[in-house]
């Protein structure tokens, strides 16, 4: 009995699952970060309410924080389930410690009755002086030793048992508690889910009004987009050229430009913002408009909205092989990353020149501003390789 209760002691103080344990801790650090999305969201529409005129860069925007708002539901309720789960695990331990008391208790109980049934003082010393052996008489002087020190170890046990007690229904409480804060946070999310629903319907409405102005803008941005395009692919071939000229070869990464290129390589998904803060508005690729359906967008990169004029840093360590100006796309710098090149447009301001040496976050620019009261940078990634050019989706690269 004694090691079935040590057993039962030694589950009860261990802590809760430590995989369980993580799994709340993901959640929480996931509900910080979506939180933080969703200020970033806020923050840059009270920006554009400050223009009276709407756009299609707002409604990305709403989207995206509706997004938020949904995953952030999602979290709270995989929060609840765990919580849930906590607490049937409480419960079971408090059972079982209940279950365990009521034993120790009885049995001590059963203990007090034996011992005032054999009160008598003598009885103890004719026990041992009956036995047949003087060895058999020091085991039974040690048999009522150890009966004594039993009986001391119960109510120890049972004291034991009753802090687990307390300890175990004070937990219980808080984990309660728990819940029905994150109950009533989730249903305020909820109601702000809903509301962000209404003014997305709103945007649609008003926008679809004005789908020939919203059609000719989309015409215009990918006009400048593949504006953008041919000036880097030139300024690429110019690059090659020039080196090829130097070294009368064909060309070839240097060994230093190897290693950047496996270096730049080893952090995709791991890239540093090319902005502070923003939401990507414009994704990568040729795709049907979400708003106008007659119109397709085709990027060769991303769009990323944020504050009005906002500063631009590269997105990793390397070498400005290219400052242009592109009519409607401001001015655009180019960054080596060994085969790889990063593209930063839509500057107004430039604080770095071609052959300068770049660290990673180091500002390299200022954003335009733009007519809805904020700023959008746009970003590219190429590859040269034997097969010639080709660009990548940059939300591939950026740290998640």
């Amino acid at each position: 009995m004694r090691i079935k209760i040590l057993i039962i002691l030694i589950i009860i103080f261990l802590p809760f699952d430590f995989m369980s344990q993580k799994k709340s801790e993901q959640l929480k650090k996931q509900e910080r970060a979506l939180i933080k999305k969703i200020e970033n969201t806020k923050s840059l529409l009270n920006e554009t309410k400050k223009n009276e005129a709407l756009t299609i860069g707002q409604l990305n925007i709403i989207r995206n924080q509706i997004t938020y708002r949904d995953r952030l539901i999602r979290n709270y309720n995989a929060q609840i389930r765990k919580i849930d789960q906590n607490i049937n695990d409480i419960n079971r331990q408090i059972n079982t410690l209940l279950n365990t008391n009521n034993v120790l208790i009885q049995e001590y109980k059963n203990m007090l009755v034996y011992a005032y049934k054999n009160r008598n003082p003598s009885y103890k010393f004719l026990y041992i002086i009956s036995a047949s052996t003087f060895s058999e008489a020091f085991h039974r002087m040690k048999y009522i030793q150890h009966y004594a020190d039993y009986r001391k170890k119960q109510i120890e046990r049972i004291k034991k048992i009753q802090l687990l007690l307390i300890e175990k229904k004070k937990l219980l409480k808080e984990e309660l508690s728990q819940k029905e804060n994150i109950i009533e946070i989730k249903n305020s999310e909820k109601n702000n889910y809903l509301n962000d629903k209404g003014v997305q319907e709103k945007y649609l409405s008003d926008l679809k009004i004005s789908e020939s102005s919203l059609t000719q803008e989309l015409k215009i941005n990918n006009q400048k987009r593949r504006e953008i395009a041919r000036a880097v692919k030139k300024a690429i071939e110019d690059e090659i050229k020039a080196i090829e000229k130097k070294t009368k070869s064909k060309f070839n990464l240097t060994p230093e430009g190897i290693a950047l290129s496996a270096d730049f390589k080893k952090n995709k998904g791991k890239l540093a913002w090319p902005v502070a803060r923003g939401e990507i508005t414009s994704k990568y690729g040729k795709h049907q408009h979400h708003v106008v359906s007659t119109a397709t967008v085709d990027n060769n990169g991303i769009d990323i909205s944020t504050s009005k004029q906002a500063l631009v840093r590269a997105v990793f360590g390397g070498k400005v092989t290219s400052v242009m100006v592109i009519p409607g796309a401001g001015k655009v710098v180019m960054i080596s990353h060994g085969e790889y090149r990063s593209v930063y447009a839509n500057l107004q301001e430039v604080f770095v020149q071609k052959g300068d040496q770049i660290s990673t976050k180091e500002n390299i620019g200022k954003l335009l501003p733009k007519s809805n009261g904020i700023s959008e940078a746009h970003f590219e990634i190429w590859k040269i390789s034997s097969e010639g050019m080709n660009t990548e989706n940059p939300a591939y690269w950026l740290s998640r």
